[in-house]
């Protein structure tokens, strides 16, 4: 985790934002929950920072492309750090969860849609939804 921080707070210096101590603690806070929080979830962990502050950070870090919002399901965005390698989700439909599953990248997508549309592709996303283990013993179907 201070390897992470150590690699984020030069990256802020650069794009010239002030490293307040809130602004730490959320990321060291995002980092400690690994997963996939929700701003809500950030705030459970750090309730003395209010919720307003807490979500314009997020807003200013997924701006900055420091973290990636997930913006899935239930309409609660969760968020994960941008630079982590290339990897896909997969969803549940019942009660949220995100898993991270590693693949190639589907790099030949970006490639077709470049050609077909004449866009600069710079990234795709790809979502897989279905049950997870945990739902599925919950309405049977293990």
């Amino acid at each position: 985790m201070q390897e992470q921080m150590a690699e984020l707070i030069p990256f802020l210096k650069e794009r010239g934002l002030r490293i307040t101590p809130q602004r730490t603690l959320i990321l060291q806070t995002i980092l400690s929950l690994k997963g996939h929080p929700t701003v809500e979830d950030i705030h459970r962990q750090i309730p003395h920072i209010s919720l307003a502050t807490i979500y314009n950070n997020i807003k200013l870090f997924v701006s900055l492309r420091i973290l990636k919002e997930l913006p899935y399901g239930n309409g609660l965005s969760k968020y994960e750090l941008a630079n982590q390698p290339n990897h896909y989700h997969i969803l549940c439909e019942s009660c949220g969860e995100i898993i991270d599953f590693k693949y190639p990248t589907l790099s030949q997508i970006e490639n077709v849609a470049c050609k077909l549309t004449q866009f600069k592709i710079f990234s795709h996303q790809m979502e897989v939804y279905g049950l997870c283990q945990s739902c599925q013993k919950e309405e049977g179907d293990v």
